[in-house]
């Protein structure tokens, strides 16, 4: 008899033992988050933005993960969710890039001048089941207005050439091959043209007198020259004399005026 119950005792510790670990392996389990989704909540900043304006988004991560979608940005002003996975991940945001965007970047096409886009890029690490990524849209273009005094309206195109065509998928310059005219909006307003966020000073104007002679002139150095800083999250924009008489270039950037005689490549 005490036989029986020596091994019925053992055998009800068996259990109970048993029944400790499997209970402890589905807490195990059940804390185990790493494989679950993150919620990834988008809080967006910066400029004003007119009604109906649309945003691309992109989240992407070195595992292949990609998500992306386009949305009004004045109604994700209190915040867009999407889950995601707990890794590393990228953030793009970008307004008014038009068609110049994709998975690769924002590409500006040979010709044509840079979209007045404004653009977010950041890395995040999404840990745990909840985190927020605020959205901050940068200037990332600059609106150059040129006038000329001495010669009134040019009988032919200006014409700017540099070395940044966009932007990679990280919101770098992109190098390659810009060229673009200059839009001509009258004597009052002079000529304009949109450029992207330089990386240095071989920014060049060419300007074509109608007569046989074009003229090269180093716009860059003296963009860079005038305390111009292409490195500012929010690029200002720069006004430009250009007196085609004299041979003096004045710059404006942000209210300051710098004064420059300038070299003339035929």
């Amino acid at each position: 008899m005490e036989r029986t119950g020596r091994c019925f005792r053992n055998y009800l510790m068996g259990l109970l033992l048993l029944g400790g670990l499997l209970l402890e392996t589905a807490c195990s389990v059940r804390e185990d988050r790493m494989p679950c989704p993150c919620q990834l909540c988008l809080d967006f900043v910066g400029p004003e933005i007119d009604e109906g304006a649309l945003a691309g988004l992109m989240v992407t991560s070195m595992k292949g993960f990609v998500w992306k979608d386009t949305v009004d940005i004045a109604k994700v002003r209190n915040g867009y969710s999407v889950s995601v996975p707990q890794t590393l991940l990228h953030v793009r945001s970008w307004i008014g890039a038009d068609s110049c965007a994709s998975e690769s970047g924002i590409v500006i096409p040979y010709g044509r001048d840079c979209p007045r886009v404004y653009m977010h890029d950041s890395d995040i690490k999404a840990e745990g089941e909840y985190i927020t990524e605020t959205v901050t849209l940068r200037k990332n273009h600059c609106v150059l207005t040129l006038s000329i005094e001495g010669e009134g309206r040019l009988s032919s195109d200006l014409r700017l050439k540099g070395n940044v065509a966009g932007y990679d998928a990280e919101g770098q310059p992109l190098y390659g091959n810009f060229s673009c005219l200059l839009e001509e909006g009258g004597l009052e307003s002079g000529y304009r043209a949109v450029l992207p966020r330089q990386t240095d000073a071989s920014l060049m104007l060419e300007v074509d007198d109608g007569k046989g002679n074009c003229k090269a002139f180093a716009l860059g150095q003296y963009i860079v020259s005038s305390g111009y800083d292409w490195t500012s999250p929010d690029l200002d924009d720069v006004s430009v004399t250009l007196d085609y008489a004299m041979t003096e270039i004045r710059l404006v950037v942000g209210g300051w005026e710098s004064v420059y005689r300038y070299d003339i490549e035929i």
